[in-house]
């Protein structure tokens, strides 16, 4: 005898295609084809049933990506032939069970107020009653999509004021058996602001030093806005999520709200008080200036000195980045030390960037090695923990952009750096320290390139943010300190500041010519506004400022010869050379 099982009859994509358009002409696209495979799980009956329905809608799309456990075919057929057919107490286990996405024995002892729910659990996933076991053990268990809709819809149609109360019991367990997000989700989705709000501010901190924001501003969102205007504990979470979201104006606005407001004793994730938490914020990401954070450092391990404390190591890693930022590298660099071996075991963003920082005080320390393989450290951090869409993993490739830098490994000092001021770049809000280490690493590595203007235009940049932190430590000096070696004369005749391309010396070579940008950018295939790009770097490493003198330029340098003869095609425009194929 062979056992068949669900995903053993569960349909494939082409044969949910064959259903669907060569049997039912329903002209299902693939992408809509995929959602509605992952709604029904590629059961059969729910794929037809889903055909039944999408016989007479316009919109498929829009019904597809509705389609649920509420469908009149569903509730029908699962409802009647399902439902109808249980024992009263396996029913009602299911309907009450309905809240919960993932299941296990003793959290729907709680949620349905009995005993035994591990062993029914394992009855009905032997029964095949749309009961789905996630793992070998047989401990946990989820419901079938539509089949868990179905339920959820028949109990709050019944039953509609059990369902908070459901997921409160949820709520209670998860929390106690370590399922934060999950307890959140429980008292969110129950609307249970108050529970939901205390458990945000009790167990946030795990979440973003984990490198998951993303899932506490999902928290944040779901809460209403008026209550969190008088809550100096959850002012400071959105303060967080801010910041490391590069919002520092709206970050610091929050900092500020949370200070006036009252708040005696420790916060709910064990701070000290709010006083403590600002003075961490402030520290780890240096809003205020430099001398304001070391002051916010000093006086945050003040209030909260205990090396135990699940802060301890943000606090030393805000004490030790703001000595750096002052110039005091050694005394930096025992503090990051200390935190990459407080953070070895968890923390795992902290970790990358304390990795990344101890990296750049080595690399200032002339200890290479040592710096180029805790810059790789941090890199495999950011990709053993899933980290590269956090904006603080940029830190990674400014430390290993830093360190190749002095090795004299340009090409890759300058992808490497690149790549870290990417996406700083692209949220000017975030804390411009690490930026501004970045700035200043490329601007030399772009001169010894031969793309000097492109150094001082880096260093300009590094200008401008300064301007904005008059409170700056060291980089003054440094900034003063590369502008100074770039200050020179302009290359001599027949050197380029900086290499060309190919598709630019393709672009200088029409240029010659008399072609409009138009018709350069028909004879290359691009958008005029690419050859227009194209042009500008050009007359940037040429050093001059029209067509005319790029010319002439292009000639000394013998970078082109006599210009290129055009032609006319059967329309009338103009393009170069043999004709197109």
């Amino acid at each position: 005898m062979e056992e068949i099982r669900t995903e053993q009859l569960a349909f494939s994509e082409e044969e949910a295609d064959c259903l669907l358009n060569e049997k039912l002409w329903l002209d299902i696209g693939l992408d809509n084809l995929s959602v509605l495979l992952e709604r029904t799980e590629g059961w059969p009956a729910g794929i037809y049933l889903a055909s039944l329905s999408l016989q007479d809608k316009e919109d498929k799309h829009a019904f597809i990506a509705s389609f649920g456990g509420s469908n009149r075919y569903v509730v029908d057929l699962l409802g009647e032939e399902v439902l109808a057919g249980l024992h009263e107490e396996v029913r009602v286990f299911l309907l009450m069970t309905s809240v919960l996405e993932k299941m296990t024995g003793s959290l729907c002892d709680v949620v349905v107020g009995r005993e035994g729910s591990a062993k029914l659990l394992r009855e009905l996933a032997r029964s095949n009653l749309f009961v789905v076991p996630l793992d070998e053990q047989g401990e946990w268990y989820r419901y079938h999509h539509l089949f868990s809709e179905l339920l959820l819809y028949e109990l709050k149609s019944s039953r509609p004021e059990l369902v908070s109360v459901l997921r409160g019991r949820a709520s209670v367990w998860l929390e106690d058996s370590g399922f934060f997000d999950e307890a959140i989700r429980q008292a969110l989705v129950a609307e249970d602001y108050e529970r939901g709000n205390m458990l945000i501010v009790r167990h946030w901190l795990g979440y973003v030093l984990a490198g998951q924001m993303a899932t506490v501003e999902g928290w944040l969102e779901s809460l209403p806005e008026a209550p969190t205007a008088y809550d100096a504990a959850l002012l400071l979470v959105r303060a967080w999520i801010c910041v490391l979201s590069g919002r520092s104006e709206d970050g610091e606005r929050l900092l500020t709200l949370a200070e006036s407001i009252h708040f005696d004793g420790a916060l709910p994730d064990g701070t000290a008080s709010v006083e403590a938490g600002v003075a961490i914020l402030r520290s780890v990401f240096g809003l205020g200036g430099v001398r304001g954070t070391l002051e916010a450092a000093r006086r945050a391990v003040a209030l909260e000195p205990e090396r135990t404390s699940p802060r301890a190591a943000l606090i030393r890693f805000g004490l030790g980045s703001s000595l750096y930022l002052s110039g005091e590298t050694s005394q930096a660099r025992k503090l990051l030390e200390d935190v990459v071996e407080l953070t070895r075991t968890g923390q795992p963003l902290l970790h990358m960037v304390s990795l990344s920082y101890l990296s750049i005080v080595a690399t200032d320390e002339a200890r290479l090695e040592e710096a180029e393989s805790l810059a790789r450290q941090a890199g495999t951090q950011v990709i053993r923990f899933g980290l590269q869409g956090v904006p603080q993993s940029s830190w990674a490739p400014i430390a290993l952009g830093y360190v190749l830098a002095k090795q004299g490994e340009m090409v890759e000092a300058q992808t490497e750096l690149e790549r870290g001021l990417s996406p700083r770049m692209s949220l000017p809000g975030m804390s411009p320290w690490p930026t501004l280490i970045a700035l200043l690493a490329l601007a030399p590595v772009l001169a010894a390139r031969g793309d000097r203007a492109g150094g001082r235009a880096v260093l300009s940049e590094a200008r401008t943010m300064l301007q904005r932190y008059p409170d700056a430590g060291k980089f003054p000096e440094l900034l003063e300190r590369e502008e100074r070696k770039l200050r020179t004369r302009k290359p001599l005749q027949g050197q380029l500041d900086g290499e060309l391309t190919e598709r630019e010396l393709d672009v200088l070579r029409l240029l010659v010519g008399e072609l409009s940008t138009p018709q350069i950018a028909q004879n290359l295939y691009v958008s005029p506004s690419t050859v227009r790009t194209h042009v500008k770097s050009i007359y940037r490493k040429l050093g001059v400022s029209s067509r005319k003198d790029a010319v002439l330029e292009a000639r000394v340098k013998m970078l082109v010869q006599d210009p290129p003869r055009t032609r006319k095609s059967p329309r009338g425009d103009a393009f170069v050379g043999e004709d197109r194929p």
